[in-house]
């Protein structure tokens, strides 16, 4: 019997403020061995660095540049999912590296399952990628979030994805009405949403450790997540979309029973934990600030968002 034949792929690259890693990420994914696949780069970048200019400009037959004003990474994967031709759309950030020219491959061997509707690879920290270990809280509906690693090499069913190194079948992303794009700024959370929103609706969602991906983490650009746990002044806005973006969550997913233990376990880590304690008054001031307006917001947006379904 003959083989069917390799289902298209289109690889879906948001890129913000990203010069010489998102050079290194094309240059990978060009040299993938899949038979059928594009390239969509979908461009936040203002003004790009002349070198980096110069290299999406010489690259301008072989990818499909997209230039979106306003930066979001879950816009941007809108934009993305719906430009590509692929029946399967692969994610992945713009300050990777793919070492395995197999990696398309790889993902596209779970589809062969039809039951499958996506995929979370592996992402091993590009500075020091040893394996981590299996927690199997991540399967947990409520907390799983909170558990989940993509550095380990136990195979199995997820509620969450890294943005870094995700798949989905294509028809299937548009069918639930693509990402929400409610979940905003920093974009917390996005993928978990999304996943959640395929187990409501009835598909499954596998971690498979062979495509894997080494990631820069840190790195200036992008969502700027090198604010997580920090402490100069603008992680204050970065802060409000973090609470808004977990708490809305929550409220579209979770019974409300859970809400109080998220937001102290929220407040706990991320307002009054020990370093941020000692960053005086009005540290304290700006970050208590932040939380209950990422709070409240999230409830405007989940009130939005309700108000929207009964139409």
């Amino acid at each position: 019997m003959s083989r069917p034949p390799a289902p298209r792929l289109s690889v879906v690259v948001p890129t913000y403020r990203r010069e010489a890693l998102l050079c290194r990420t094309l240059a990978d994914l060009l040299r993938q061995a899949w038979p059928d696949v594009e390239v969509i780069v979908v461009d936040q970048t203002p003004v790009h660095e002349p070198a980096t200019q110069a290299y999406l400009d010489a690259l301008a037959s072989r990818i499909v540049l997209l230039r979106q004003a306003r930066p979001s990474v879950v816009a941007a994967a809108n934009a993305g999912t719906r430009a590509a031709t692929g029946e399967v759309v692969v994610f992945v950030d713009d300050d990777i590296r793919i070492d395995d020219p197999a990696f398309l491959a790889a993902h596209a061997a779970n589809y062969g399952d039809p039951a499958v509707a996506g995929v979370a690879g592996r992402v091993l920290d590009a500075r020091d990628p040893r394996p981590g270990r299996f927690d199997a809280r991540a399967a947990d509906p409520v907390w799983g979030f909170f558990h989940s690693a993509w550095d380990h090499d136990q195979r199995g069913e997820v509620t969450s994805a890294p943005g870094a190194n995700m798949s989905f079948r294509r028809a299937l992303v548009l069918a639930v009405g693509g990402f929400d794009e409610r979940v905003t700024g920093n974009a917390f959370r996005w993928e978990n949403d999304f996943c959640l929103t395929l187990r409501r609706a009835g598909h499954r969602v596998v971690y498979d450790p062979v495509p894997t991906v080494h990631h820069f983490y840190g790195s200036p650009g992008g969502n700027e997540n090198l604010h997580l746990l920090g402490r100069a002044p603008a992680s204050h806005g970065w802060y409000r979309d973090f609470f808004h973006n977990h708490t809305y969550v929550t409220l579209k997913h979770l019974p409300r029973r859970v809400l109080p233990r998220l937001l102290w376990r929220l407040y706990r880590a991320h307002v009054l934990n020990r370093p941020y304690a000692r960053e005086g008054v009005a540290f304290q001031v700006a970050r208590h600030r932040a939380f209950v307006a990422g709070v409240a917001a999230a409830w405007r947006s989940d009130r939005r968002r309700r108000a929207e379904a009964r139409r």
